[in-house]
Order: structure tokens, then sequence, then C-alpha cells
């Protein structure tokens, strides 16, 4: 079984998780508009469980370093009978509430963008995350863990407020630019007497900011929850080796989307009109291939995340992997600032408040980290 001994190696693992989980959501971004979620979240589910099975599979059994952190059974021995089933059941679970906060991300992601919607749900993971792991194993040094909880929450409440001043100009902008231009004002009014004469349905409006809010929060507590399973199941007495454990995870994931994209495709999040799951299925084929492709890899990159950052927690410390790993809103924030250009025709006003996000975020993941 392949684990890091060397610190240098360790090191490479936390980058890695930190690249891969600050950056696979940008395959979410990609695809918007070119394929429904639900079609995205197909491939981005059968390539983060064909990551987690075959990924377990070569590292599990192939490499050393392992007999050292006590890991000695081959990997589908352990799988199969290495230890109680309340164990797998613990690495099932923890995949099952993590996949529901993810589907709340991939929908906040969409309605707020990435460098708004990501930060804000992934950081109010992070906290809760850090309370849940105190609240197991209460051996964090306060005196850190209470401020960096504290900055945390407030640059969450400062991506809020960046959302709703972004939200507010860019709206005031559109009639402007509906005035400035003719063939806009046409549209709109031919628009309003299609609606006014009651044959067509009208388009479902687009979520207000108190929804988009609830569903990045929701998912941010459901991530940071997400970590009592994968606590218990790594752990003594379960002690699950970090190939077995994202084994485990990654089936909880596969199962419980079988149940929620079908329920989210017939009610959907955003409060639009159901789609027949049949219906959705039968266009699969018109998408192009590169889109399929862009979905699976985002599977595989998050997935990925994952190995990186179990294995980087052996020769590292936890406190190291925590900080580089957890840094992933930082990185979420500038694709979606640089690369997607979220900000463009916004004020300085919001533009200003960018920087104090990665400020903030910075501080209260060196403070959380800080406590151990």
């Amino acid at each position: 079984m392949f684990v890091p001994e060397s610190y240098n190696l360790g090191l490479a693992m936390a980058f890695g998780a930190l690249c891969c989980w600050g950056s696979w959501s940008v395959t979410l971004g990609l695809t918007k508009g070119k394929m429904a979620f639900q079609m995205y979240y197909l491939n981005f589910n059968i390539a983060f469980l064909l990551t987690g099975v075959l990924g377990g599979f070569i590292g599990g059994s192939v490499g050393s370093g392992g007999e050292k952190y006590g890991f000695t059974e081959p990997y589908f021995e352990e799988v199969a009978t290495g230890h109680e089933w309340q164990c797998d059941l613990w690495g099932i679970s923890g995949g099952v509430v993590w996949n529901l906060a993810n589907i709340l991300l991939c929908k906040g992601i969409s309605m707020m963008g990435n460098a708004t919607g990501f930060p804000l749900c992934v950081g109010l993971g992070m906290v809760t995350g850090a309370i849940v792991g105190y609240v197991q194993d209460p051996k964090s040094n306060l005196a850190f863990l209470a401020p960096g909880v504290f900055v945390a929450l407030c640059a969450i409440c400062t991506v809020g407020f960046i959302s709703y001043r972004k939200e507010q100009e860019l709206a005031a902008k559109q009639p402007d630019e509906s005035e400035d231009d003719p063939s806009k004002q046409g549209t709109s009014s031919s628009e309003d007497d299609s609606g006014s004469g009651g044959d067509e349905e009208p388009s479902p409006q687009s979520p207000g900011m108190a929804k988009k809010l609830v569903v990045c929060i929701t998912g941010g507590l459901l991530l940071g929850l997400s970590n009592i399973g994968v606590g218990k199941a790594t752990s003594a007495p379960c002690s699950l080796s970090p190939y077995a454990n994202q084994t485990y995870f990654a089936i909880g994931v596969f199962l419980s989307s079988l149940i929620v994209v079908p329920f989210i495709t017939s009610f959907p999040i955003e409060g639009s009109k159901g789609t027949p799951v049949s219906q959705m299925l039968r266009g699969y084929c018109s998408i192009g291939l590169k889109y399929h492709l862009l979905a699976a890899l985002g599977g595989f990159i998050l997935c990925a995340g994952f190995f990186f950052f179990n294995l980087g927690n052996k020769p590292l410390s936890l406190t190291i992997t925590y900080c580089i790993g957890q840094s992933a809103p930082l990185v979420g924030i500038l694709w979606g600032t640089f690369f997607f250009r979220e900000f463009q025709g916004t004020s300085w006003r919001v533009q200003g408040l960018v920087p104090v996000v990665l400020v903030l975020f910075s501080t209260a993941i060196g403070l959380i980290a800080a406590a151990g």
C-alpha cells in the first residue's frame, strides 16, 4: 500500500488537494448552458466512483509506506472483510452527507458564480468542520480556534454582501441598456404582450438572493457535518486506510445521487418547473462529447483531491494539511474573478472587497490551522 513517508512528498500531496478542491468547479462553469446540471452530475458521479474504486485499488495494492501507519491488509481484503460493518457504514454516510452538500454547492455556484458561491459554501463548511472536529476531539486551542471561526464568519458575511451588491448593480444596468437599445425595447414589449394573453406559461423568475443564500448556507453546514462520518471511519477503533475510506465514501456519493438527482429533476431547487427524468435522459446523447468529458473530469479531479488530502495527512501534521487544503475558497475566488470575469461590469465598491475577502479567509485558515 502506497502511503507517503517523506515530508516533501506529503507537502506535494497537500498542495495537490488544494489545486483539486479549488479547481474542479471550473468544469461546472464551463458546461453551464451547454448541458443540464443533472447530465453534468451523472458524468461527475460515474467518474467520482470509478476514481474512488480504481484509485483505491491501485494505491492500496502497490507501493510501500502503509506498514508505518498500521495499514497492513491488502486493499480488497480490507474493503471486503477488514473492518466491522459499522465502520464501512460510517465511510458511506460521510459520502452521503457530503454529496448533499456538494449538490447544493453546485447549485450555489450556478446561481451566484464561482467567485461568491464557492467561498460562501466551502468557507462555511470549513467553519462547521472545525467546530465538528473540536466537538469530536476537543484538543484544539480555543485561543486560536475561536478567533479563526469568527474571522471566517466575517469573510462569509463579506462574500454575501458582495453578492448582494453585485446583483444590485448589474440589475440596475439592465433597464439602462434596454432604453439605449431600441431592439431590446421591442423584444421586451412583445414578451409582455405574449405573456398577457395567458396562452403561454410565463418563464420562471430567477431565484432571489434569499434563496441563493439559503442554498449555499445549507450546503456549507452539511459540508462540515460530513466530517463526522469520515472522522469515525478513519479514527480508532475503525481506522480505515485512506484508500478503503475513499472507496466507501465514493459509494455513498453514488448511491445517494440515485435518489437525490431524480428528486431535484422533478422538483428543482431554483423553483422552476420540473422535468421528467426520462425526458432528461433522452437528451443525453445529443450533448457534445467535450462537455461529457468536462463533467467526468470534474468528478475525477475532486475525488483525486480527497486522496491527496488523506495521504498528505500521514507524513504531515493534520494542522499543515488542513491549512493548505482549506485554502480552496481562495483558489475558487481567483478562478471566478480572473477566468470567468464574474465581477465585470461592477463598480470598485464591489471589486475592492474581493482582496478583503482573500485576506479574511487567509487569516481564518491560518488561525484555525494554528489551533491544531
